[in-house]
C-alpha cells in the first residue's frame, strides 16, 4: 500500500523564524536550545507574513526566498474547507498547485515561456508541478495533494521556497511506462478488479498530456470503464524515453571524433551536444504510455492485496531498445550502465570496447563502484556540453571520482580533480585564534568548531537561513551547538569539506570561547567521524606547527 505519511521535515520557515528570535524578542544571543526551539511568529504574524507582497527588498523574504524563488505554505487540498471534494478530487487537476491569482501573475512573469504553461518546482528538485490560479487559494499558500505531498517530500502547515520551471529546457518525451495499483485493498473475497492496460494507457495519456513527470513520481487517479463504478487507482512513473533513447542510431568515425573533442573539453560552437539521461520529459500527443503490473514489494496482506486486486489484461511490454553504439560498463559493485560510445571515447582505457565493431553492444567491467561511476557520468555529459569547468564536485567524494578518472584514463576529469585537491591542500594550514578573530573583525567570515576552521564567506549568500544570522551568532568562539541546532539534516556535513581551511593551533585551543550549553556528545562524535576524512591529523598538525616555529612564523 502507498504510504502518504510524509517525514518531519523542519523547513525553511521555522529555520529562518527562528534564527530572528534573539534578535527580535532583545534577549542575549547566548540563549538554550530550548529557548530556540519556542522562538516563533504568532497566528497574526504568521499571517501578515505570509501576505506579504513578494518583493527581494523584504528582509524576512530574503531569509526565506533565493533569486526567483516564492516562499509558499503547503496546504492540503483534501483538508481544505474550502475546496469543494469535485474540486480536488478532479482528474483534470492531477498535476497541478493550486495558487492565487497574484503567485499565478508573479510565476508568469518569472517563466522563461511567455504565455505557456507555469511550471513550479522545490530548488534543486526533481518533481515538477503546473501552477493554477484558484479562486480558494490563500496568498501565500499552495494547495497540494497527497501524492504531490509525497513525492516532493513537503508537509502540509510549512512553508517552503518554490521556484518556476523553465519549460524550454524540457524534453518531449516518446514514451512513458507507469505501474499501477489500487489505492485501497479491495472487499475480503472480492474479485479483482479488471482493466484494459492501453485503455488505462490512453487514459494516463489524456490526463498526463502538456505535464511534466518525472521518474518515480506517483499520482491517485479515478477511473472508470463502462458501466463499471470507478476505482481509485495509484499510478507510479517507472521509465522515461526521449526519441534518442527510442531510436537506433549510427554514428560515423566523423561524428565520433567530434563528440569525443566536445567530452575532453575542445567545444566547438558546430560541435554535437550529447543529452544527459532522460528521467523526466514533457508528455504529448506522440508519447507512448506503457502501463504495467505493480512491482512494488508485496510483503504484506495489505501490500498484496493492493496489488493483486487489480488485474490488468492485454499488458504490452515495452520493446527494449539500445543504443548500437552502446557500451554497457558493469561495476564492481554488480550494477550495470548502458552508455553511449561516444561520450566515453575520452576514457581512454575503454578504447578497445569502444572501437571493437564486431558487436552492436559492448561490455567492459571496470573497478569502479556505480556511485563513483555515476558521478564520473554526470561529469562527461558536462564536459559534453561545453561546461567541464564550471561542474559542481562533491569535495566528500572527490578522492574517489580522482581515482576512478586515473582508472578509466579520463585526462581531462584527472586535472580537474587535481586542481580541486590541489585547492584544498594549498589552503589548509594552522591558524592562531588571533589571527582568526583580527580576520573577523575585518568583514570575514570564519567560524570555529572543534579546532576546525571553516571560511564560510562564500556560503553567506546562498545560506538558506539568511546571510546575517552566521556572522551575528557564531563567529569568534566555538560554534557547534548553533551549527547542531540549525542543521537536523546530517546533509549539511557534507559541505564542511569544501569550507574548511585549518586547524587552530592545539596550545590556542582553550583560548576559543565556549557557549555555556555546548553540542551533545552524539553530534561531536558525528562531527569528528566525518570530518576525519580531510581534516589534519595530529601528527600532520605537529609536524605543520614544527615547521612553521623553525621558519619563524609571525603570530598574528
Amino acid at each position: 500500500m502507498v504510504n502518504f505519511k510524509a517525514g518531519a521535515h523542519q523547513g525553511e520557515y521555522k529555520r529562518a523564524i527562528a534564527s530572528q528570535g534573539a534578535v527580535a524578542s532583545g534577549k542575549s544571543q547566548s540563549v538554550s536550545k530550548e529557548e530556540k526551539r519556542a522562538l516563533c511568529l504568532s497566528a497574526e504574524e504568521k499571517e501578515a507574513l505570509l501576505k506579504r507582497p513578494f518583493s527581494s527588498a523584504d528582509p524576512v523574504s530574503k531569509q526565506l526566498v533565493r533569486g526567483k524563488g516564492l516562499a509558499l505554505q503547503v496546504i492540503a487540498r483534501e483538508k481544505s474547507p474550502k475546496v469543494a471534494d469535485t474540486d480536488f478530487c478532479s482528474n483534470s487537476l492531477l498535476k497541478a498547485a493550486l495558487v492565487d491569482e497574484q503567485t499565478f501573475a508573479h510565476l508568469g512573469l518569472l517563466s522563461a515561456r511567455k504565455g505557456g504553461p507555469c511550471f513550479l518546482c522545490r530548488p534543486g528538485g526533481d518533481f515538477v508541478l503546473t501552477a493554477h490560479a484558484h479562486a480558494h487559494a490563500g496568498c501565500g499558500e499552495i494547495l497540494l495533494n497527497e501524492a504531490q505531498r509525497l513525492s516532493l517530500h513537503v508537509c502540509e502547515g510549512e512553508v517552503y521556497e518554490w521556484v518556476p520551471f523553465d519549460a524550454a529546457t524540457s524534453i518531449p518525451l516518446s514514451e512513458l511506462c507507469l505501474e499501477a495499483q489500487l489505492l485501497h485493498a479491495p472487499a475480503k473475497g472480492a474479485a479483482p478488479r479488471v482493466v484494459r492496460s492501453e485503455h488505462l494507457g490512453a487514459f494516463a495519456a489524456k490526463l498526463l498530456f502538456g505535464a511534466m513527470v518525472t521518474i518515480n513520481e506517483i499520482f491517485v487517479v479515478s477511473y472508470s470503464c463502462g458501466a463499471e463504478a470507478a476505482v481509485e487507482l495509484v499510478l507510479r512513473v517507472t521509465e522515461v524515453a526521449d526519441r534518442s533513447q527510442t531510436e537506433l542510431t549510427e554514428v560515423d568515425d566523423e561524428g565520433a571524433a567530434a563528440a569525443a573533442d566536445v567530452a575532453d573539453g575542445r567545444a566547438q560552437s558546430d560541435a554535437p551536444c550529447i543529452e544527459a539521461h532522460c528521467y523526466r520529459g514533457l508528455v504529448v500527443p506522440a508519447t507512448s504510455v506503457f502501463v504495467l503490473p505493480s512491482t512494488t514489494f508485496k510483503g504484506s496482506a495489505s501490500q498484496r492485496a493492493v496489488s493483486e486486486g487489480l488485474r490488468l489484461e492485454g499488458v504490452v511490454q515495452r520493446r527494449e531498445r539500445r543504443l548500437r553504439n552502446q557500451l554497457n560498463i558493469h561495476t564492481n559493485d554488480g550494477e550495470t550502465f548502458p552508455v553511449d560510445k561516444q561520450l566515453l571515447r575520452p576514457c581512454i582505457a575503454l578504447t578497445s570496447e569502444i572501437r571493437d565493431a564486431s558487436t552492436t553492444n559492448g561490455e567492459a567491467s571496470v573497478d569502479i563502484d556505480c556511485a563513483t561511476l555515476d558521478r564520473v557520468l554526470l561529469f562527461l555529459q558536462a564536459a559534453a556540453q561545453g561546461r567541464a569547468e564550471s561542474f559542481a564536485f562533491d569535495m566528500s567524494t572527490l578522492e574517489d571520482v580522482a581515482a576512478a578518472a586515473r582508472t578509466l584514463g579520463y585526462r581531462l576529469l584527472a586535472e580537474c580533480c587535481a586542481r580541486k585537491l590541489g585547492d584544498f591542500k594549498s589552503r589548509v594550514r594552522l591558524h592562531h585564534w588571533s589571527e582568526v578573530t583580527r580576520h573577523n573583525a575585518q568583514g570575514g567570515c570564519w567560524v570555529t568548531m572543534d579546532g576546525m576552521v571553516f571560511d564560510l564567506e562564500a556560503w553567506l549568500p546562498q545560506h538558506p537561513g539568511g546571510s546575517t544570522i552566521i556572522p551575528k551568532q557564531a563567529l569568534d568562539k566555538d560554534c557547534a551547538v548553533f551549527f547542531e541546532l540549525y542543521h537536523a539534516s546530517r546533509e549539511s556535513f557534507q559541505y564542511l569539506r569544501e569550507f574548511y581551511i585549518g586547524e587552530i593551533y592545539s596550545e590556542e585551543r582553550h583560548l576559543v570561547p565556549m557557549e555555556k550549553e555546548t553540542a551533545s556528545p552524539e553530534f561531536m562524535q558525528q562531527l569528528k567521524d566525518f570530518c576525519s576524512e580531510f581534516r589534519l591529523s595530529e601528527e600532520e598538525t605537529l609536524h605543520a606547527a614544527a615547521a612553521c616555529s623553525h621558519l619563524g612564523c609571525a603570530k598574528y
